[in-house]
């Protein structure tokens, strides 16, 4: 967020995207839930706040606040269910 406007940039939604993407395989996969994310965001927002790096912390809000989500968990259940599912029918 290097301009004025205090908005994210095309390439840092991208990021925030592909990081998002890796998260929800992460959970998905039951490697890490969302309390272990919900621990490393807030622990660097809180180093960044430290810092004065009020946007930074912001960042590291609204990934900890996606992780967090509860629709999402509804959604990364769904997805858990499919995967595992065994195939049916035949081709």
């Amino acid at each position: 967020m290097t301009d004025e406007s205090n908005q994210l940039r095309d390439p840092e939604i991208a990021l925030m995207d592909a990081i998002k993407t890796v998260m929800e395989i992460i959970m998905t996969a039951g490697i890490a839930g969302p309390s272990v994310f919900d621990k490393m965001f807030s622990h660097q927002r809180n180093a960044y706040l430290q810092k004065r790096m009020g946007e930074a912390a912001g960042v590291m809000e609204l990934l900890r606040k996606f992780a967090s989500d509860p629709t999402r968990e509804k959604h990364r259940e769904t997805l858990r269910k499919l995967l595992m599912e065994e195939p049916k029918g035949s081709a």
